[in-house]
C-alpha cells in the first residue's frame, strides 16, 4: 500500500526574533512613607530646635520615573538610564522636583578582547554585599537598598579580556580608568581640579575571583586595594576586601570649639564576609566592617557633648553652625570604625508564592546601637512589584542609630516595569 506524505510549509518572521538593535525599558514608582521621630534625638533637635507642636508622624510621598534607553549593534553599544523624581515633604510643606542623569555613554568593542568607554557610567567594583572599600571609582550602596540604581561618574575606560584553557588560570582582565574632576564636572568626586586614574585587574583562579585595585591623581594622592571571592562549596561562599589609604581626612571637635579637619595616616578599609544558600532555600549573609578612618567611641563623644553644649545654651547661630556640621560630617554610612552586618532572605516561605521576605541588622560594635529592617516584597505580575519596609533604629541617645531623626519608618513602594 502506497502511502501519500503531505508537506506543509510554514511561514516564519525571522525578524521577529532577532533582537532589535534599540530597546526601551523603566519603571515608575510611587513610594509613600512614615516616619515615628525620637524627639530627644540629637539630629531631631538640631534640625528642628526652633518648631514647636511638631507631629508624632511625618509623611513623606515621592513620584520616580526611571527610564532606559540601551541601542546594540555592530560592536557598538549606547547607555542611557535616568532618574526623574517629585516627593513631597508633608511636615515641611516643601516640594522637590529633580532630573538626573544616572548613567550615559557609549561603548565600542574592537575585538571580543579590546572595549573602549566614553561618558557616564557606574562602575561597582568588589565582592562585599553591603560595603565596597575598594569602589573607587564608584559610590557605596544605601544599606536599606543595596539594589538600589546610583548616579555614575563621567569618565573614559579601556578594557582587556581575555580567557584562558588552563588548569589554573581561567581569565584575566584589566581595566584601566580616568575619572576627571573640573568646576561642574564631577565635582562630587574629591576637592581640586585634577584627574584621577584608576586600574582594576581581574583574576579567576581555579575557582577563585581575584580583585586588584589602583587609583591616583596627577598630585599623586592614591589608594591600593584587593578584592577576594571564593566558592567553598556550590552553596557556601566567603569573600572579603582590603584598601589601604596613606592619608586620609576626618573631622573632629572638641568641647566648646568648632569641627576641625585631621588627618589619619596609613588608613585601613575592610570587609570580610560570607553568603550561605541553606537547604531550604533561603540566604544569609555575614559580614564584618572595618573603617580605619572612622571615629572611635571618644571622638564620637566629643561630637555628642558639643552638640548638647550648643542646645542647651540656645544659641540660635551656634545651633545653625553645629546642625550644618552635624548632618554633613555624621549623617552618612559607616562613621565609626566596627560593624557587623546580617542578613536573611526568604523567598516563598510556607509556599507563599511571589512572596518574599528579608530580615537585615546592620550593629555598631563600638557603641551597641543597631539598624534593623523588615523588607517585605511581592511580585505577583512580571510589570508589577509590591514592596513594604519596616526600618527602626535603635540606641542609646549618645550612640550613632540612637542619635537619628527616625525611631521607625515605614516605606511602602509600588513600582511598575515597562
Amino acid at each position: 500500500m502506497a502511502s501519500t506524505v503531505f508537506s506543509q510549509g510554514y511561514d516564519f518572521d525571522v525578524s521577529e526574533f532577532e533582537k532589535k538593535p534599540l530597546e526601551f525599558s523603566g519603571t515608575i514608582e510611587f513610594q509613600p512613607s512614615f516616619i515615628i521621630p525620637e524627639k530627644k534625638s540629637l539630629s531631631w533637635n538640631l534640625k528642628y530646635f526652633d518648631k514647636n507642636n511638631t507631629p508624632n508622624l511625618l509623611d513623606n510621598y515621592l513620584l520616580l520615573l526611571a527610564p532606559i534607553v540601551k541601542f546594540e549593534k555592530k560592536g557598538l553599544s549606547l547607555y542611557g538610564a535616568s532618574d526623574s523624581r517629585i516627593s513631597y515633604n508633608n511636615f515641611e510643606n516643601d516640594w522637590v522636583f529633580n532630573i538626573c542623569l544616572l548613567e550615559g555613554y557609549g561603548r565600542y568593542e574592537f575585538n571580543p578582547r579590546w572595549s573602549i568607554l566614553l561618558g557616564k557610567k557606574l562602575y561597582k567594583w568588589g565582592k562585599g554585599y553591603i560595603y565596597n572599600p575598594v569602589s573607587y571609582a564608584g559610590r557605596q550602596k544605601d544599606v536599606n537598598n543595596v539594589d538600589v540604581s546610583l548616579e555614575g561618574y563621567y569618565s573614559v575606560s579601556v578594557e582587556y579580556v581575555k580567557s584562558f584553557s588552563l588548569d589554573v588560570l581561567k581569565n584575566l582582565s584589566q581595566e584601566t580608568v580616568i575619572i576627571p574632576v573640573y568646576k561642574k564636572l564631577n565635582d562630587d568626586y574629591g576637592t581640586g581640579d585634577r584627574h584621577w586614574f584608576f586600574s582594576r585587574t581581574y583574576f579567576l583562579i581555579v575557582n577563585t575571583d581575584y580583585e586588584l585595585f589602583f587609583n591616583m591623581s596627577e598630585q599623586f594622592d592614591y589608594r591600593i586595594g584587593m578584592a577576594i571571592a571564593h566558592n567553598v562549596l556550590t552553596n557556601w561562599e566567603i569573600h572579603g576586601e582590603f584598601s589601604f589609604l596613606p592619608e586620609v581626612e576626618k573631622i573632629l571637635i572638641a568641647e566648646n570649639s568648632y569641627p576641625e579637619p585631621h588627618i589619619v595616616n596609613n588608613a585601613i578599609q575592610s570587609i570580610i564576609g560570607t553568603r550561605y544558600l541553606s537547604p531550604f532555600n533561603a540566604t544569609f549573609y555575614l559580614e564584618y566592617i572595618y573603617n580605619g578612618a572612622g571615629l572611635n567611641n571618644q571622638e564620637m563623644q566629643d561630637w555628642y557633648i558639643s552638640a548638647q553644649n550648643v542646645l542647651e545654651a540656645q544659641n540660635r547661630q551656634a545651633i545653625n553652625i553645629m546642625s550644618k556640621e552635624w548632618f554633613l560630617n555624621l549623617n552618612r554610612q559607616f562613621v565609626m570604625k566596627h560593624y557587623l552586618y546580617f542578613k536573611m532572605q526568604y523567598p516563598e516561605p510556607f509556599y507563599f508564592l511571589y512572596f518574599t521576605p528579608s530580615l537585615y541588622c546592620l550593629f555598631n560594635v563600638v557603641d551597641k546601637s543597631f539598624l534593623g529592617g523588615l523588607d517585605m516584597n511581592y511580585k505577583r505580575f512580571d510589570a508589577v512589584n509590591l514592596n513594604m519596609k519596616l526600618i527602626w533604629l535603635y540606641g542609646k541617645t549618645n550612640s550613632e542609630f540612637g542619635s537619628k531623626i527616625s525611631e521607625l519608618k515605614i516605606e511602602l513602594n509600588v513600582k511598575y516595569f515597562f
